[in-house]
């Protein structure tokens, strides 16, 4: 049988004794078994829930990815156009074997009067968003299309290194006005650090490259009482998954308990397909 989104909310009532929606609204179940099913469940069966492949393309000179959405978690290894990189999720490592350095140019002197400023950086290119400008009281950063955002306004061209800057006030007399920026030496990516949800890469890519990596997708939410979980053994974990959260927030302790061993239950279930796959599987190592 397959268990639907009602199967499920009949399932909850019946193990919590909330038969009515005058002790729990249909608003309020439906929102914990979505909660439970999309955010819970994955954290505790990461190895079961259906992974995808995860892809992206890069932007040249463009170093930083968010993390795409749809996706709960990914599994470390990552490919640039068929070629493994160092999947890193130590920023510490990754910078010791990546060093950032900003590079300073002095790009004028104010004087009170003059409020634009152009010229051409002395190394570019430089990585997209890594610009800012500033006379010490006044900063402008640029973002990704090459505008400023603060104090000013301009462009930047993060390939030549052309830029103008017009500041809101003129620097005043004698001001060092200054661009600090992240050069860099494109190249095809060979490591990558995942950390805050993001990708970092270096080299910094030069061209369009496919990124390529599995990754763990979030299931989608249980929106009408005919959707179907993911995989069918997981409706009854749901259920009996959500139904410890209630009585956990009840403080019902002794109900809590009796149901665990059917919640426990349920998870075996739910993780023999993955337990049946490893087992015909010799483990590999990443190194």
């Amino acid at each position: 049988m397959a268990w639907t989104r009602a199967d499920i909310e009949e399932k909850i009532r019946n193990v919590t004794g909330t038969p009515f929606t005058t002790q729990m609204t249909d608003d309020e179940l439906v929102e914990r078994i979505n909660n439970y099913y999309q955010f819970t469940m994955p954290a505790e069966l990461k190895v079961q829930i259906e992974n995808n492949f995860l892809d992206f393309k890069t932007v040249p000179g463009q170093d930083v990815y968010s993390f795409p959405s749809g996706y709960f978690t990914d599994s470390p290894g990552i490919y640039a156009d068929g070629f493994p990189a160092i999947f890193y999720e130590d920023p510490d490592i990754f910078y010791q074997d990546w060093p950032q350095q900003y590079a300073q140019d002095s790009i004028g002197t104010g004087d009170g009067i003059v409020i634009t400023y152009a010229g051409t950086l002395n190394s570019p290119p430089l990585i997209i968003g890594s610009l800012y400008i500033s006379d010490d009281t006044q900063t402008v950063q640029s973002v990704t299309d090459g505008t400023f955002t603060g104090d000013g306004t301009g462009t930047i061209d993060y390939t030549t290194g052309a830029y103008s800057i017009t500041f809101n006030a003129a620097p005043s007399s004698s001001a060092t006005i200054y661009a600090k920026y992240l050069p860099f030496s494109g190249n095809r990516p060979s490591g990558c650090l995942f950390f805050e949800n993001q990708f970092t890469l270096r080299p910094v890519p030069d061209h369009v490259y496919q990124m390529h990596m599995q990754g763990f997708i979030q299931p989608p939410s249980l929106a009408t009482t005919s959707s179907v979980p993911l995989q069918e053994e997981w409706g009854p974990l749901i259920a009996y998954g959500v139904s410890l959260e209630i009585f956990s927030d009840r403080g019902d302790l002794e109900a809590y308990n009796q149901i665990m061993p059917l919640f426990m239950r349920y998870e075996s279930v739910a993780l023999s397909r993955t337990i049946q796959q490893l087992s015909s599987q010799q483990s590999v190592p990443r190194f």
